[in-house]
């Protein structure tokens, strides 16, 4: 891609964040790392219509179908990698609240850990943080990646997966979800500056998916079976196991023991 093909368009505010929207782009997570080493500030918002190589966690191809909400966010928090980290929960939080706005519906949304947004049991949303840390162990930068499905989603996911339009019958437009998402944002993430991470945990706990209930979990190298008692102070999932040991979880593929996650 050129630097002619990634001339942005003229910048728009939307609730004090800055915004630029491509039409066609590779992936709004690279483009918001290239405007990070040519010294961008933060507090920027990228999104586009179409990506040609967006992406997901542990690399998975991202598909980007026209329609949906593909969008990212370069921030410059004042917090070491580990800490930014915990903006993902902030960001689902912002997700979800935005998603029942949109909607109208106080039930169903439900947040799946680490950094998904289910509408009755099935994937809605997707969320990727990246980050750069400089020589002295300091964080260069924070990126949110996230994709809505607001029209369509993939068929053929490790997770079921529905689009706002497939499951509520409503057409949500990219520009009613960013601004129904940006102010919440914006909320959270103050929350978090001001509290850390004790200030979102109860709330992102208030909305979980399967608490309380009977998960797998695959990591790398092998496969847990437990009960989701709920999450530590910096965000990793307490999980129950069968023989009474409490297994935190840091990463990992999280799916429902039996039946769906609700």
């Amino acid at each position: 891609m050129t630097d002619q093909d990634r001339t942005a368009p003229e910048e728009t505010s939307i609730a004090g964040w800055r915004v630029l929207h491509f039409d066609e782009i590779d992936s709004t997570n690279e483009e918001a790392r290239r405007r990070s080493a040519a010294g961008d500030p933060g507090e920027l918002v990228l999104i586009a219509d179409r990506q040609t190589a967006g992406r997901g966690r542990r690399g998975r191809t991202w598909v980007s179908d026209p329609g949906n909400l593909y969008c990212s966010v370069l921030l410059k928090p004042a917090a070491g990698p580990a800490r930014a980290a915990e903006l993902s929960f902030a960001t689902a939080l912002a997700l979800h609240d935005a998603l029942v706005a949109v909607t109208g519906r106080d039930v169903g949304f439900a947040l799946k850990w680490p950094n998904d947004v289910l509408f009755e049991g099935a994937k809605t949303v997707g969320i990727l943080l990246e980050s750069a840390t400089g020589a002295d162990g300091g964080l260069e930068f924070l990126v949110i990646g996230l994709g809505v499905n607001l029209a369509s989603f993939p068929a053929e996911t490790p997770y079921p997966a529905t689009s706002v339009l497939a499951a509520t019958g409503l057409a949500v437009t990219q520009a009613q979800m960013l601004a129904a998402f940006l102010p919440r944002l914006s909320h959270w993430v103050t929350i978090w500056e001001r509290q850390g991470f004790a200030g979102i945990r109860d709330a992102w706990l208030a909305r979980a998916a399967g608490l309380g209930s009977r998960l797998v979990v695959r990591l790398a190298h092998e496969t847990l079976e437990g009960t989701f008692e709920g999450l530590r102070t910096d965000g990793a999932l307490e999980l129950r196991l069968d023989g009474g040991g409490l297994r935190a979880v840091t990463a990992g593929d999280v799916f429902p023991a039996e039946g769906t996650l609700r």
